[in-house]
Parts: C-alpha cells; structure tokens; sequence
C-alpha cells in the first residue's frame, strides 16, 4: 500500500469507473492522478538519481555511533542501499490522497486521510528512511499537489475540447494502458 502499483491501480479503477459509471469526478481523478504522478516521479528520479545516501539500515556508522542495530523490515521494497532519498512511498500517497481529497471533499479524508502518517511512521520504523527522507517527500508531494492543481483546470479544459472527436475515448484508454505499463517499469527499476 502507498508505492507505485497501488496508486497506478487507483488510477486504473479511477478509469474503469468513470466509463462505466458515467461520473466525471472519477475521469477529473485520473487525469489529476497521471498529471501529478508524472511530474512527481521526474522530481524523485532526479533526487534517487543525484543524492546518493545510504538507507538507515545500511549505515553502518549510523548504526555504531547510536550504538543500535537497525534492520531492514522491508527488504522488498529497501533494498536499494544507496537510495535512501526522497521516500517514495510518502510522495505517492501523500500526492494521491490529496488529489482525491481535491476532488471528493472530507469523505475521502475520512476515508484515505490515515495513510499519510501512517506511511510517514512505517518508512521510519521499518528502517528504510530517515526522518529528513520522509519529510522531504511529504513537502515535495505538498508542493506537487499545488502544481498539478494549477495547471489541472488547463489541462482538463483542453482535454474537454477533444472528448467530442470520436476518436477520444480510444485514445485515453490508450494513454492509460501506456501510462500503467510505464509506470510500472519506472518502479521495477526503483525495487
């Protein structure tokens, strides 16, 4: 819950709702959701990729000078030694849980609120990022969310003026589909 695949599902059933429900929040939602999605993964592929430092339970020197052992609880998704940060997990859920928050109001705050600090608390507990990781990624997904909710009413006016060409409901599907099985390389690589 909270990496790349969940939200990339949410954006999915996002999709699949709107089609077959006919409610445009949903189709706002996953154009919101692919928007922030990849304006996010460009900031945190620059930070992986530029700031090189070791992941909490792989600081060996950390580990001594606190003279505590840390162990990494989620091998699955730390194992990167060098790739401490920013926090993904935090960035993604962070984005898309204020994303939909933007487009349905408290329910889903009641709903999906308790996943951002529960996801600030794991990434610390599980010994895969440090304080500094976490919160960075908290601010980046802020500040990613306010972007996308600028540019988003743009966006949507422009995408609304195609959505009468016949050929529109195939080429969103087809974005989708692209977008999915992009998104899902760029977070194999990550693992």
């Amino acid at each position: 819950m909270g990496d790349g695949p969940f939200w990339l599902l949410v954006v999915f059933v996002a999709a699949l709702i709107r089609q077959f429900i006919n409610i445009d929040s949903f189709y706002q939602l996953s154009i919101l959701l692919m928007f922030g999605l990849m304006i996010s993964n460009i900031a945190f592929v620059l930070c992986k990729t530029k700031v090189k430092r070791k992941r909490p339970y792989a600081n060996g020197e950390l580990q001594q000078h606190l003279q505590i052992e840390i162990k990494n609880r989620d091998p699955g998704h730390g194992s990167k030694e060098l790739e401490s940060f920013p926090s993904g997990h935090v960035l993604w859920t962070t984005l898309c849980v204020s994303l939909i928050y933007s487009q349905f109001g408290y329910i889903s705050l009641i709903l999906f609120g308790w996943m951002i600090p529960t996801m600030v608390y794991l990434r610390i507990y599980l010994g895969v990022h440090y304080p500094s990781d976490v919160l960075v990624a908290l601010a980046l997904g802020s500040v990613n969310v306010l972007i996308t909710l600028l540019l988003a009413p743009g966006l949507l006016e422009y995408l609304n003026g195609l959505r009468n060409n016949t050929s529109f409901l195939l080429g969103y599907w087809v974005f989708i589909v692209a977008f999915l099985i992009v998104g899902f390389k760029s977070w194999l690589k990550r693992v």
